[in-house]
């Protein structure tokens, strides 16, 4: 599929056809590792589960009753970081997209402008980055200028060493989190 324009994905995850059914949730945080906004999806009915492979293995990410965990930090926001859930609230993985700018629709649903390139980190500390080729494609496209493909290397570069560091700060801070939502 060759990119056009960049990428606005909602938190609600409106316009993707394998959710028939989902609640969304929302908190604000002011808590001194995490200070932004919470948007918990819960997937009540879905057409069919979603399952990635990376590193070779298989990882179910969506399914009946899996939840999806997106903070989105308050102060110049770089990444968003999406944290999912199985249906018995176990972290599978954490996904950092990271972003060029965010905001809200008419209704106060939060948004992003994704720059393509990711992160994912899974519980057992394994990290991969991906999407280098979305993000190569978008450039030479013009949907990026050249500083924001720099943006995206910077912030990605800055992520995977803070991760490298630190690989339970981001995985305790999403099961906190998520333990503040009902289940």
């Amino acid at each position: 599929m060759k990119l056009t324009k960049m990428k606005r994905k909602y938190a609600d995850r409106r316009g993707w056809r394998r959710i028939i059914s989902s609640h969304t949730r929302k908190k604000q945080f002011m808590w001194p590792n995490f200070h932004g906004e919470a948007v918990l999806i819960q997937f009540n009915e879905i057409k069919a589960p979603l399952s990635v492979v990376y590193g070779g293995v298989r990882t179910k990410t969506v399914d009946q009753n899996y939840s999806w965990l997106q903070l989105f930090p308050a102060e110049t926001p770089q990444f968003v970081l999406t944290a999912m859930f199985n249906a018995k609230h176990r972290l599978v993985q954490c996904y950092f997209d990271v972003i060029h700018q965010v905001g809200r629709d008419e209704q106060g649903t939060p948004w992003f402008d994704d720059l393509y390139l990711d992160l994912i980190l899974f519980p057992n500390h394994k990290l991969y980055l991906v999407d280098e080729d979305e993000l190569n494609e978008a450039l030479e496209n013009d949907i990026i200028t050249p500083e924001m493909y720099e943006k995206a290397w910077r912030t990605a570069h800055r992520l995977m060493q803070f991760i490298k560091k630190d690989p339970e700060h981001f995985l305790a801070l999403v099961r906190e989190v998520r333990a503040t939502f009902p289940h």
